[in-house]
C-alpha cells in the first residue's frame, strides 16, 4: 500500500488498478505527459501532476555535475510527492553510449563499435553490452536519473543514415544479442531501459532519417527479434520511430503499436513518443494528432518545443476524452502501463534520491578502455606493418582526429550533435600512443601532416566530424574529409609505412585510397578512452573485432570488406 506524501490526504491503494480508479481525468492526463526541463516553471510538476520530465540532448542543469543533477531531479521529485496522490515523477534522457551528457562521465564506444566486438566473438559482445549497460546505469543513478532512452534496436541497412552508429549492426542476430545484453546490464543495476525506435527505421528509402520503409509482414517479422529479446530481458518502455512504414507514421500505427507489439508480442510496458513526434502526425490539428497517437497505442507523450505544447496537450487530451474521441478505457490502460513501469523500478518504494555519486571512475574508464581495444577491426596489414610499429624509433602521428576527444566520441556527447575539441575528460589517441611508447620512441604530432624529418612510420587518424540523427544523413557518399585527404598527401611523401586509423560512425566510401595504406584500422567512435587503441597497436592485445557492416568502395558499389571481416594481425 502507498499513501503518498501530498499536501492533501492521498487515496490509499493496494493495487495499481485501484490507484488508477482513484485518479481524476486531470491526474491521468498529467501522468501521460512528459515535459522538457527547460519548459517547466517552478511548481508545474505539482500543479499538473506530471508523470515525467526529460532532458533533450545537451539540456543540463547549470552545474553539470552529479551534485547539480541530483539537486535538479530531487526538486522535481519533491514537487511530485506533494500532489494529491504523491505519484513519483520519473526523469529520463538519452544516454546512448554512457552518461555522455554529463561532464567528465565515462563515454563508452558507440553501439557500432560494440557490434564489432560481437561480430568477432558473440560471447565477448554480450559481455561488452552488459558492461556498457552497467556503466551507464551506475553513472546515471549517480546523477539521480533512472530512465534511459536506449538502446537502439534498429537494424541499419543503409549506411547513409545518420543514426547508423547508434545501431549495433546490419545483422539482426547481433542486434538481438547486444540489445538484450545492454538491457540486462542496465536493469540489473537498478535503472530502466527503453527500446527504440520501433520499427523499420533502418530500412527507410535512401537511408533517410524519419523516412518511409516499405515492409510486408515478412519484412516486419524479420525485424522483431531484437524487441522480443528486449522484452524478455525486462524492458518496460518503448519509443516508436519518427519514420513511417508503408506511408503510415509509426506514432499512429495501431497495427504495429497495439496489434503487433502489445497484443501479439505481449508487451506490458508503456510506449513513450519521441521528441515532438505527435505534431508530425495526420489529422490537421494538434488535438486530432493527439487522438491519433493515443488511440494507436502511445501511452505517454513527449510534449516538447515549449511550455505551451505540453500544457495544451493536457487540455486537448482531456477534451478528447470528454468528447469520446479517446475512450477512457484507452487512457486507463495507458496510465496503468506507466504506473506499472514506475513500480517495476521501485519508484513507489524509494522515490527520493539520497545523494550524488561519482561518474568517470577509474574502474569504469578501465572497462571502457578494454571495450575500445576489443572493438578495433584490422582491415588491412601489409608487410606486417602493425607488428613493426613497436620497433620504430621515430613515429609521426597526424590528423585532427588523433588529438580530439570530441571527434572520437561523436554525437550525443555533452551536446546533441556532439562537438569537436576537448569537450570532456578523456584520453586522445595521441595521448594513448605517447603513454604506450614512453621512452621507446620519439612521437611527433602534426595535425595537418606537414612535418619535416625522417620517420620510421606514420599513424594517420582520419574520419568524420560529430553529428546526430538527420544532420548525419548522406545521400550520395560518405567521403573522406578534404582536410584528411590533404593530410594524407603530406604523409605519403615520407616514404615510410602509413597506418591509418579511421574514426567514423559507419564504413566510409574510400574508393581505392586504402591501397596506399600499409595498415587500416576501423576504430569506429571509441569514446573517451583513446588509449584502448594504443593498447592494441603497441601492447599485448590482439585485434579481435570484425566489421558489423559490409564495407564498400562507394555507396552500393564493390564490396571491399564483407560483413564479419577482420584480421588478427
Amino acid at each position: 500500500m502507498f499513501t503518498g506524501d501530498g499536501v492533501k490526504e492521498a487515496t490509499a491503494w493496494n493495487t495499481l488498478e485501484e490507484l488508477v480508479a482513484s485518479m481524476t481525468l486531470a491526474e491521468k492526463a498529467g501522468q501521460m505527459t512528459q515535459a522538457e526541463r527547460v519548459d517547466l516553471l517552478k511548481g508545474d510538476v505539482m500543479k499538473y501532476a506530471l508523470g515525467s520530465v526529460l532532458s533533450g540532448g545537451g539540456s543540463t542543469p547549470a552545474q553539470n555535475t552529479p551534485e547539480g543533477w541530483v539537486a535538479m531531479v530531487n526538486s522535481f521529485m519533491n514537487e511530485s510527492l506533494k500532489t494529491r496522490l504523491g505519484i513519483p515523477v520519473v526523469y529520463g534522457l538519452d544516454a546512448v553510449h554512457g552518461h555522455a551528457i554529463v561532464l567528465n562521465a565515462t563515454v563508452v564506444p558507440h553501439n557500432i563499435g560494440l557490434g564489432a566486438i560481437a561480430a568477432g566473438d558473440p560471447q565477448k559482445g554480450a559481455e561488452a553490452a552488459y558492461t556498457a549497460g552497467r556503466i551507464t546505469a551506475e553513472e546515471m543513478l549517480a546523477t539521480g536519473v533512472p530512465w534511459n532512452f536506449a538502446p537502439v534496436l534498429g537494424v541499419a541497412e543503409d549506411i547513409r543514415w545518420g543514426r547508423t552508429y547508434e545501431c549495433y549492426s546490419e545483422n539482426v542476430d547481433i542486434v538481438t544479442l547486444m540489445g538484450a545484453g545492454f538491457i540486462k546490464g542496465f536493469q540489473d543495476n537498478g535503472a530502466a531501459a527503453c527500446m527504440k525506435h520501433f520499427l523499420g527505421e533502418g530500412q527507410t528509402i535512401d537511408g533517410r532519417n524519419q523516412g518511409n520503409a516499405l515492409l510486408d509482414r515478412a519484412g516486419i517479422d524479420r525485424l522483431l527479434p531484437p524487441y522480443r529479446a528486449a522484452i524478455d530481458a525486462g524492458a518496460m518502455s518503448l519509443m516508436p520511430s519518427f519514420s513511417s512504414v508503408n506511408g503510415i507514421k509509426m506514432h499512429e500505427s495501431k497495427e504495429l503499436l497495439t496489434n503487433v507489439l502489445k497484443d501479439e508480442m505481449g508487451f506490458e510496458g508503456f510506449v513513450i513518443s519521441d521528441w515532438g513526434a505527435v505534431m508530425q502526425l495526420s489529422g490537421g490539428s494538434y488535438k486530432a494528432q493527439i487522438a491519433n497517437a493515443i488511440n494507436a497505442g502511445v501511452d505517454m507523450v513527449m510534449a516538447t518545443n515549449g511550455r505551451n505544447n505540453w500544457v495544451t496537450f493536457i487540455r486537448h487530451l482531456q477534451a478528447a476524452v470528454n468528447e469520446g474521441t479517446i475512450p477512457m478505457e484507452r487512457v486507463d490502460d495507458a496510465v496503468l502501463r506507466i504506473l506499472r513501469f514506475k513500480q517495476s523500478i521501485g519508484m513507489f518504494d524509494s522515490p527520493q534520491i539520497k545523494k550524488a555519486g561519482a561518474v568517470g571512475t577509474d574502474a569504469n574508464r578501465a572497462a571502457a578502455r578494454a571495450m575500445v581495444s576489443e572493438s578495433l577491426v584490422l582491415l588491412r596489414n601489409e608487410n606486417n606493418a602493425i607488428a613493426k610499429l613497436s620497433e620504430c624509433k621515430r613515429i609521426l602521428v597526424a590528423g585532427q582526429g588523433a588529438n580530439d576527444i570530441g571527434m572520437q566520441c561523436g554525437g550525443w556527447t555533452i551536446t546533441w550533435q556532439g562537438k569537436l575539441g576537448r569537450i570532456t575528460k578523456g584520453t586522445t589517441v595521441l595521448e594513448g600512443i605517447q603513454a604506450a611508447v614512453k621512452d621507446k620512441a620519439a612521437i611527433t604530432y602534426a595535425g595537418n601532416g606537414k612535418e619535416k624529418g625522417n620517420f620510421d612510420a606514420v599513424i594517420a587518424v582520419i574520419g568524420e566530424g560529430p553529428y546526430a540523427e538527420g544532420d548525419g544523413d548522406r545521400l550520395n557518399n560518405i567521403n573522406i574529409r578534404q582536410m584528411d585527404k590533404d593530410m594524407l598527401k603530406e604523409v605519403y611523401a615520407h616514404d615510410c609505412p602509413v597506418i591509418v586509423i579511421m574514426l567514423s560512425g559507419r564504413p566510409m566510401t574510400i574508393g581505392d585510397e586504402y591501397k596506399k595504406w600499409d595498415a587500416f584500422v576501423a576504430a569506429w567512435l571509441p569514446g573517451t578512452e583513446g588509449d584502448g587503441i594504443a593498447d592494441v597497436l603497441f601492447g599485448d592485445r590482439d585485434f579481435s573485432g570484425r566489421t558489423p557492416y559490409t564495407w564498400r568502395k562507394t555507396i552500393n558499389g564493390e564490396v571491399i570488406y564483407p560483413f564479419g571481416h577482420g584480421l588478427t594481425k
